[in-house]
């Protein structure tokens, strides 16, 4: 960040026993930078950042990634951004949903109910009383999110996110209600490494699926693209439904990682609801053996690159099943995040 004010400390860094500090970016133009927001009652963030920590504010910059890319992607498919919630959980998307109506807050806590737990929640939809009070049922009593962004909260509702142990952010920006193509990150984005700072340009591609799609696929693959463009990869994501059913991250390779997704379906119960999902890879299928674990869970389409020395066997294979496999240039759309 550019340092036009003074540094504040934060509660703590990445771990408790670890000493950190922000510098917010006075001078920026951008309707989300993370000194725009403020808490419920109107106070600015600068003045209630202390009581948060590093990975509460790399977990709300990842989820206005996440929530920006996923509308992006609706943008230009659809025309117009739903109602969209995800989850983040430690720099990851653990949870998601998109819809008509607030209803998505709970229905991204119940796709991945275990990991809402602590997670930060980021939203362009306002959080109303009904909905926070529908929000507090769907979590176990006291174990609520360690921080909620969204462009209104209803005041008197914060009480519903107390917490028995830490404190709940609570913070607004009207700008999250507005997301989309437009807020896409397009500067520079840097990261010191030992010794030196690496600078690169921002990744703003956004794919554009073929209108000959059911549009509820189109919509699933909206959801399923965003979320993976903004996880750590190697990453395999799935969705169905308006919801995210596994967003399998950081394997070292694309088999595992498709394993992962499946595994992650299990657990949760709806392995029935992998047939005609949409998954989307982060980039490009290095063998036949990741597409083949999915294509026999008859997904309806997967999402790719190509760009791998094996691309023709790996697309005479997904031409034995009745799968979409729809790819694009590695060059132009790989979305690889989070080195």
């Amino acid at each position: 960040m550019v340092s036009t004010t003074a540094s504040r400390p934060l509660k703590y860094g990445e771990n408790p026993h670890q000493k950190a500090v922000v510098v917010l970016d006075s001078r920026t133009r951008d309707p989300l930078a993370i000194g725009k927001f403020h808490s419920v009652s109107g106070t600015p963030i600068a003045d209630e950042i202390g009581d948060m920590g590093w990975v509460n504010l790399t977990d709300l910059d990842r989820g206005m990634d996440a929530l920006v890319r996923i509308a992006a992607a609706f943008e230009e498919n659809t025309g117009a951004a739903p109602s969209i919630a995800v989850l983040i959980e430690h720099g990851n998307v653990a949870g998601a949903a998109y819809g008509s109506s607030d209803q998505v807050l709970v229905q991204a806590i119940n796709s991945n109910y275990r990991a809402a737990f602590g997670s930060f929640l980021v939203t362009n939809t306002p959080i109303s009383r009904i909905a926070a009070l529908a929000m507090r049922d769907a979590m176990a009593h006291l174990r609520p999110f360690s921080g909620i962004a969204a462009p209104e909260i209803d005041k008197p509702s914060s009480v519903f996110f107390k917490r028995k142990k830490g404190k709940c952010s609570m913070l607004v920006n009207p700008a999250l209600a507005k997301v989309g193509l437009s807020n896409l990150d397009s500067g520079a984005a840097s990261r010191t490494i030992r010794g030196g700072t690496l600078t690169q340009e921002a990744n703003t591609f956004v794919p554009r699926f073929p209108k000959t799609w059911d549009a509820t696929l189109i919509a699933d693959m909206c959801l399923a693209w965003g979320v993976c463009a903004a996880s750590n990869s190697n990453t395999i994501t799935i969705a169905k439904g308006g919801v995210l059913l596994a967003n399998a991250v950081g394997q070292q390779e694309r088999a595992a990682a498709c394993e992962l997704a499946i595994q992650q379906v299990r657990q949760t119960r709806r392995l029935a609801q992998l047939k005609g999902a949409a998954v989307v890879s982060d980039s490009f299928f290095a063998f036949a053996d990741g597409f083949d674990i999915l294509a026999r869970r008859k997904v309806a389409a997967v999402f790719a690159t190509s760009g791998s020395v094996h691309d023709k066997e790996v697309a005479e294979h997904a031409r034995q099943f009745d799968v979409i496999f729809q790819t694009v240039p590695d060059t132009k759309g790989r979305v690889f995040a989070g080195h």
